[in-house]
């Protein structure tokens, strides 16, 4: 039976099978020559393997990877330390996707980073990917980007803090305490009222034990078929248990009702854990999401992580992952046009600028959006793929036609305040709620500040605050 032409590798990846594998002679070849070095690198080695990577993908490889983010990066760089050759083409002078680094000069002028006649000195360095980390400096973490880290052995600096403000409506001046078990009794018992604590408990009762089921089993231990079960049955039998007594949970939404939560303060702030650290209210995340958000959050001695130098860093240790393997690229400004497909499977792709066909002897890997990702593959090339683009799409690409709603957007304000106008005792990150009520994603109801330079002086103030399209037209004429 022929395989579809689309099936998903990461969460935010898919990938275009192609028909041919490497010998395993070819792939151990490649395998002793992957690198053991154990220290995180400068940022500036990242650079300059991608000015050198301009030229690298002239001859066919056996993987090929669309966009730079943190998906397409962390499993290119999979791939390459299992000793395949891989090309990863991104459009944008930035690799991250989501999670980029920029430069701006004092005349407002955008530096691309890779460019190393600039005198980074001079320059306003900004970070425009996740406010908040967790789970990634500590080495026996169950965060699998952690995992993937430790797997291709190259992985940043991390900077490590428990301090977290807030201003909501039952604490319109403010608070700071740090994050972790003992201080969020603290604001339970401060702000939430009659019955919030007890409703805490009950609910960590709930879902500790199905996070440490789920926190338990590396994701990377997770197979495609049916040796799975040996696999973890023989590794993991308590956590298997764990994961299959919480089976039926593990798909269903965060329903505060069912678990029993009826404290309002409680409720809200649950709903803004879970917009912040992944952008949908509570009763849009799942279950077992949550579980794992909530004992990563509020265990016992708790901190947030920070990758030193910012986003770029997150971004560059993926990348070195796959550059410092023979045979292997990351390019930028390099646009792909279309997906090449012969016989029902993807066989490379063609370039826009150059035109250039490559060809990938087993995948091509898309981490774009789903839009951009069907428009790789033209209609009438491949049936079940046109059959998915419409279901997911629908025949306009608009939000009210096809399955796959759209996700409301973040607008980024990039800031350089002076020092002496930010308080010596503020929280590197804080939240600002105005109305609980309005929904907490609703148009302006949320604002997040990140001062990255509360953490590495290198680095600026970030402000983000949720906007529609409207707004953000009306904000660019202003």
């Amino acid at each position: 039976m022929r395989a579809p032409l689309l099936t998903t590798v990461l969460s935010t990846t898919t990938a275009f099978l192609t028909p041919r594998h490497t010998s395993p002679t070819a792939r151990h070849h490649h395998r002793r020559a992957i690198s053991s070095s154990n220290s995180p690198r400068s940022h500036k080695h990242d650079t300059a393997a991608l000015q050198s990577s301009s030229t690298a993908a002239s001859q066919d490889v056996d993987c090929i990877v669309i966009g730079s983010g943190i998906g397409g990066l962390s499993c290119a760089s999979l791939l390459a330390a299992t000793g395949r050759s891989v090309a990863v083409f991104e459009k944008h002078y930035e690799i991250g996707g989501c999670a980029h680094e920029f430069y701006v000069d004092k005349n407002g002028r955008v530096v691309p980073s890779n460019n190393d006649n600039a005198d980074k000195s001079e320059l306003f360095h900004f970070e425009a990917g996740p406010s908040l980390y967790s789970g990634l400096s500590d080495v026996t973490s169950p965060n699998p980007l952690k995992h993937i880290y430790q797997m291709i052995d190259e992985e940043p600096e991390w900077i490590t803090y428990d301090q977290w403000g807030a201003f909501l409506p039952e604490a319109p001046e403010g608070y700071q305490l740090s994050i972790g078990a003992e201080a969020f009794d603290t604001v339970l018992e401060r702000y939430g009222g009659h019955g919030a604590v007890q409703d805490w408990k009950i609910l960590a009762e709930k879902l500790r034990p199905m996070a440490r089921g789920v926190k338990g089993i590396p994701h990377a231990a997770i197979r495609s078929d049916w040796g799975v079960l040996l696999t973890l049955l023989a590794k993991y039998p308590a956590d298997v248990f764990n994961v299959l007594r919480y089976a039926e949970l593990f798909s269903k939404p965060f329903d505060l009702d069912e678990l029993g939560v009826e404290n309002k303060f409680l409720r809200n702030y649950l709903d803004m854990l879970a917009f912040l650290l992944q952008g949908l209210p509570a009763e849009e995340t799942l279950t077992v999401v949550m579980a794992y958000m909530v004992d990563d959050f509020f265990k016992e001695n708790a901190v947030m992580d920070f990758p030193k130098g910012g986003s770029g860093e997150l971004i560059g240790a993926l990348a070195r992952g796959v550059t410092k393997h023979s045979g292997c690229s990351v390019q930028v400004s390099t646009a792909v046009d279309r997906v090449i497909v012969e016989n029902g499977r993807a066989v490379g792709v063609q370039l826009a600028k150059t035109r250039r066909i490559i060809r990938a002897k087993e995948a091509v890997i898309s981490n774009a959006d789903l839009y951009n990702t069907y428009n790789f593959v033209p209609e009438g090339v491949h049936a079940t793929f046109d059959e998915e683009r419409h279901k997911f799409m629908g025949d306009t690409a608009k939000p009210q036609d096809g399955s796959v709603p759209y996700c409301k957007s973040f607008m980024h304000l990039h800031l350089g305040v002076k020092a002496e106008l930010i308080p010596e005792d503020a929280p590197p990150q804080w939240t600002v709620v105005r109305d609980w009520s309005k929904g907490i994603d609703a148009i302006g109801n949320v604002v997040v500040v990140s001062v990255g330079s509360k953490l590495d002086r290198k680095l600026f103030v970030r402000i983000s605050i949720i906007v529609d399209k409207s707004i953000w037209c009306f904000k660019q004429r202003q």
